[in-house]
């Protein structure tokens, strides 16, 4: 790694980024973000910095904005070796985290070269001299957040129990009272609030309430369950308006949501995990998502709902269209039995061919570990432009590739054990129901559905390696089952 500065005269010619945190959109709408702007670029010019241009200014908590985009795109750009130096205004504003701002320093930026820059107290992160007051200064930014933090559930509390006010940004059907800074309901809205009801109440899903009324799905979901509609906060007191909900309408929503959790009111099963967790559609690629006893497509796409089955009988000889967007989750995963089944039938017949399908494989994770390490010289030769220690590097990778890609095949199962593995997969699926997952992930690196139509299984390597596939086409040839999948 080259030798970080630790002085400010090291500073002098680097190259230099800038960051501008603010704690929510709102804020940049204020002198906050540009007082910050002023401050990063004289500094840049008194350090005698070289500027990228670079500049990452995030509208987020200082408490969780180390997991934020634009820290994972600055980290990105300290990694390429797209800057030497990150320039911050102050130190709160870098985030309000202690021991994240100790990780980010030391095992991110520092790790590649890269070091902060804290204008208002002229502190390096690179500097040891500057240690116990860059310290000093995170606890005390962590330490300001929490009184915050406290203060607001506090001044939260005063308002409930004053005014009975819920505080906070008022939900959809309600405004703020300028005059009173109480939350009020908008009559305007209300409309809108009482048609995502009704349609709920119709045993409408959440997603078809959101596309009826234009509004955000997570809206409509917290809208649904909140008693604020019927005059009453969430911590049980009665809200200093009147309901703008029926109560009668609010509890039939809450009475249809609760059947919806319970698929009507079925007894619940005893849960156990779904084994085919790699399960996608075939169409638009979505995950599917176990739920209830089925594997559900969170945002069914067209090809994947016209597929589904015929409509069933009613008690009273009505026919109820399937919306096709979930199956029983034993529909799918007896298919997935059926295959081990052909897979075990046809193991005793790849016995005499399995030495002969093994070729040599390369070193994958050495050719991938050799590849980011290609990447780390080139970024080193932007830093320091030492041409010849990178052609020295790339000569000595291109002999570490060459030897990864010519590697001999680690020794393997014989083909007795390959048989006794194979032929034992529907045993282990049988007698094992709570270790299926394991099973199927050890085996199957994709499974694509197309409702009940299609299923296609993508086998992982070391399935392919233990004679999957062989066996499984050999049992197909022979009894004519491979037409499913």
């Amino acid at each position: 790694m080259t030798r970080l500065p630790t002085t400010v005269d090291d500073l002098r010619g680097l190259r230099a980024a800038r960051w501008i945190r603010e704690s929510t959109a709102g804020q940049y709408d204020r002198y906050g973000p540009e007082v910050q702007g002023g401050q990063i670029a004289a500094a840049i010019r008194r350090l005698g910095l070289v500027d990228t241009g670079l500049a990452w200014s995030p509208a987020h908590s200082g408490s969780t904005v180390h997991g934020s985009p634009a820290m994972r795109a600055m980290l990105e750009a300290a990694g390429a070796g797209a800057f030497d130096v990150l320039v911050v205004a102050r130190s709160d504003r870098w985030q309000r985290n202690l021991r994240q701002t100790l990780n980010l320093l030391e095992d991110d930026l520092h790790a590649v070269g890269v070091v902060v820059w804290f204008d208002d107290e002229q502190l390096l992160s690179s500097c040891e001299r500057n240690w116990d007051q860059l310290v000093d200064e995170a606890k005390g930014a962590e330490s300001w957040l929490r009184k915050h933090r406290r203060r607001v559930r506090e001044g939260y509390a005063a308002k409930r129990a004053t005014s009975r006010d819920p505080g906070g940004r008022p939900p959809v059907g309600f405004r703020r009272d300028p005059a009173t800074k109480l939350v009020e309901p908008d009559p305007d809205r209300l409309p809108v609030v009482l048609r995502a009801f009704e349609l709920a109440a119709d045993r409408r899903t959440d997603r078809e309430v959101a596309a009826a009324t234009a509004l955000p799905l997570f809206t409509v979901r917290g809208m649904l369950t909140s008693p604020l509609y019927v005059g009453r906060l969430r911590t049980g007191e009665r809200a200093h308006w009147p309901p703008v909900v029926p109560p009668p309408l609010w509890e039939a929503v809450q009475a249809v949501r609760a059947t919806r959790r319970t698929r009507d009111g079925r007894p619940a099963v005893v849960r156990r995990p779904y084994a085919l967790t790699m399960l996608h559609c075939a169409d638009c690629g979505r995950h599917l998502i176990g739920d209830t006893g089925r594997y559900r497509h969170p945002d069914p796409c067209e090809a994947f709902t016209e597929v589904r089955r015929e409509p069933r009988k009613r008690s009273r000889g009505q026919r109820k269209a399937m919306p096709g967007h979930s199956y029983r989750a034993a529909e799918y995963e007896a298919i997935v039995r059926d295959v081990l089944a052909d897979v075990s039938l046809g193991a005793d017949r790849i016995a005499a061919v399995v030495e002969a399908t093994r070729a040599p494989e390369p070193d994958r994770l050495a050719i991938a570990r050799i590849g980011r390490e290609r990447d780390a010289a080139l970024a080193r030769y932007r830093r320091d432009r030492d041409l010849q220690a990178l052609e020295a590097a790339m000569a000595a990778l291109d002999e570490q590739e060459a030897e990864a890609r010519d590697r001999q095949p680690a020794p393997e199962l014989s083909a007795a054990e390959v048989v006794a593995y194979l032929r034992d997969l529907p045993r282990l699926w049988d007698e094992a129901p709570d270790s299926r997952r394991g099973l199927t992930e050890s085996l199957f690196e994709r499974v694509e559905v197309l409702g009940l139509r299609r299923m296609h299984l993508e086998p992982t390597p070391a399935a392919i390696a233990a004679g999957l596939v062989e066996a499984f086409s050999r049992a197909s040839a022979g009894y004519g089952r491979g037409e499913r999948i």
